[in-house]
């Protein structure tokens, strides 16, 4: 599993996920009151372990995260996260600041829910369309606790296909961090597709 995806295979990976990203900058934008520009800087296939430790949060940090399970070609559980602090920046530009930050929490939940409904269905429809894959998607649902209560897995062989995704805006910079967690069987039919994709690719333009 160490040579799970080449740097070919990860370049369009990443080059699918960032225009599913730049949909859901889009659609963000027409959200909330500033330009919401969305990068990935990296995307890895880890250990749910090693993924765990690459999200860097404190163990005693507040995590705001939107959770979605999806099931099909391959399975598991989707999760955007953010620090608490930057989920209620982020609630607060949906808002268009009008809220004082005291109130926030209030609100935080169901603006997630949307923000992280947006994100991750954007992922997902772009990254289902490319690999031509068949997936089913639950409804997503606000989870809040530290980071053993937010990122769970049932086994050691389970990995995460691991993104950083920074937001920029004109006032400030918000990072948020997308994990897919899949069982070893889905993570490998998940690599399977990405292959074919590529070489689907890489043999148009050599034809």
């Amino acid at each position: 599993m160490q040579d799970n995806l080449t740097p070919l295979e990860i370049d369009a990976l990443t080059e699918i996920f960032n225009i599913g990203i730049g949909r859901a900058a889009h659609s963000l934008n027409q959200m909330v009151s500033q330009t919401v520009d969305l990068t990935i800087p990296e995307i890895e296939i880890l250990p749910n372990k090693e993924a765990k430790q690459k999200l860097d949060f404190d163990t005693e940090m507040e995590i705001s995260a939107v959770t979605q399970r999806f099931s099909g070609d391959f399975q598991g559980q989707a999760l955007l996260m953010f620090s608490k602090e930057n989920g209620l920046q982020l609630v607060g530009l949906l808002l268009g600041n009008k809220i004082p930050i005291e109130d926030l929490s209030e609100l935080e939940q169901d603006s997630l829910v949307e923000i992280g409904n947006v994100i991750l269905n954007a992922c997902f429809g772009t990254v289902i369309n490319f690999l031509q894959s068949s997936i089913s998607i639950e409804m997503p649902e606000f989870v809040q606790g530290n980071i053993n209560k937010i990122f769970t897995y049932s086994s050691d062989n389970d990995w995460s296909l691991y993104i950083k995704v920074k937001f920029s805006l004109p006032s400030q910079q918000i990072a948020g961090h997308i994990s897919f967690i899949m069982d070893i069987t889905s993570l490998e039919v998940f690599q399977e597709s990405v292959r074919k994709f590529v070489f689907g690719i890489t043999n148009k333009a050599g034809s």
